[in-house]
């Protein structure tokens, strides 16, 4: 018994809907990182192109770099 008179043992449900709503959660939590971390890549290789006078359409590299980078330090191990 707690407190309110009620089993401990009693069933909180929502099984499915409690599973699928934190993996979206979680889903959404790590896409956000992932973009910001690509706008901070590709801020940081405009920056870099700007400066040098190479045309700005090479900063997506820099995106795309710290993406990469950023994924392979999020993963787990190397083979995930």
């Amino acid at each position: 018994m707690n407190d309110e008179n009620e089993p401990t043992t009693q069933h909180k449900g929502g099984g499915a809907r409690r599973f699928l709503t934190t993996f979206f959660v979680d889903v959404a939590r790590d896409l956000f990182k992932l973009v910001i971390s690509f706008a901070i890549g590709t801020g940081g290789g405009a920056i870099v192109c700007w400066y040098y006078g190479i045309p700005l359409a090479l900063s997506i590299l820099g995106g795309i770099l710290v993406l990469g980078l950023a994924l392979a330090l999020t993963s787990d191990t190397w083979f995930n």
